[in-house]
């Protein structure tokens, strides 16, 4: 009866709010062996409060600064749009950009997952609301970005991994139900193709939570557990063994927990040379919140409807 209760209360009274924190490891971090440890014992920087949703950080150090690629996302229009925070190596806020190229895709945006090839920076962001995962490449950093290809269309995925493993380019992604989707071409503006192979998983939690990273000849990725009860949870640090047409075997490393900040939730985290970031959330009160949650499922029904009449 009191966790019903306590349910009701949190739909009608609580919205989640995130943020970014920001740790200087001082070149200190090792991947993987002493992430956790970093995280749960060094000061981490908030980003200033611009949005209700300040989410889904990725990074890169340039010229004694840092980029903090993030979404941004208000009540106001219940839509992420992309954004890039600049900050100086002593994570001093320089300024905050919206990313410009990405109007014309008329639909919610997260998850800016950033990929370098040969000096040339593309992004695939999340786009599940068009059907479609699309290549997009920096024509003027951070600001503007223009886009290349359609690399699948007409499947609902949501935050697209992208990696390389033995001459092959593979996008993990996930669906809305949390089943992975595997894709794979011979180079990043290749024809993709779904492939099926047996699924040796550590646990049921797929959806993409960062970058991958290849170390000492292993490559390591990260997954956020989500569940039909709590979104963005916990992370997990699972090294990718074998992944080819015929196996996809992973294995757990280490789970991240909300401890290490004491709030309600981490879903990604991502790492430079010198910095950490990861996006942290709180169960907010407010009186509205119920409104706001109606207007949001509103919305995303709205977008929906316009953008298969567009495709039609």
């Amino acid at each position: 009866m009191l966790a019903k209760l306590k349910r009701i209360i949190n739909m009608l009274f609580y919205h989640e709010s995130w943020d970014i924190m920001i740790i200087k490891d001082h070149g200190t971090h090792q991947f993987p062996d002493n992430t956790l440890d970093i995280l749960n014992k060094s000061a981490a920087q908030q980003l200033k409060k611009e949005y209700t949703f300040q989410a889904d950080p990725f990074l890169i150090e340039k010229d004694d600064k840092l980029y903090v690629f993030y979404e941004a996302f208000s009540f106001r229009n219940s839509k992420g749009t992309l954004r890039c925070r600049i900050l100086d190596r002593e994570l001093v806020e320089i300024d905050d950009v919206k990313l410009e190229g990405f109007d014309d895709l008329m639909c919610h945006l997260s998850f800016p997952f950033l990929i370098n090839i040969n000096d040339q920076l593309f992004m695939i962001p999340e786009s599940s609301e068009r059907k479609e995962v699309i290549l997009f490449q920096s024509v003027e950093f951070p600001t503007r970005w223009k886009k290349i290809k359609v690399l699948i269309s007409d499947t609902e995925v949501t935050d697209n991994i992208f990696l390389s493993m033995n001459e092959t380019c593979y996008l993990i992604s996930t669906t809305m139900d949390n089943k992975i989707i595997i894709h794979s071409a011979e180079h990043l503006h290749g024809q993709w193709q779904r492939i099926t192979p047996a699924l040796k998983v550590s646990n049921h939690h797929h959806r993409g939570a960062g970058a991958p990273y290849l170390v000492d000849n292993k490559m390591y990725f990260l997954t956020q557990e989500c569940t039909p009860e709590t979104y963005g949870k916990s992370i997990y640090i699972k090294e990718l063994v074998t992944l080819n047409d015929a196996t996809f075997d992973e294995n757990l490393i280490e789970q991240i927990n909300s401890s290490i900040n004491h709030s309600d939730g981490v879903h990604t985290l991502n790492f430079s040379n010198n910095y950490i970031a990861y996006d942290t959330k709180i169960n907010k009160f407010s009186l509205l919140a119920i409104f706001k949650k109606i207007s949001y499922k509103c919305m995303i029904k709205y977008r929906n409807v316009y953008l298969s009449r567009q495709n039609n």
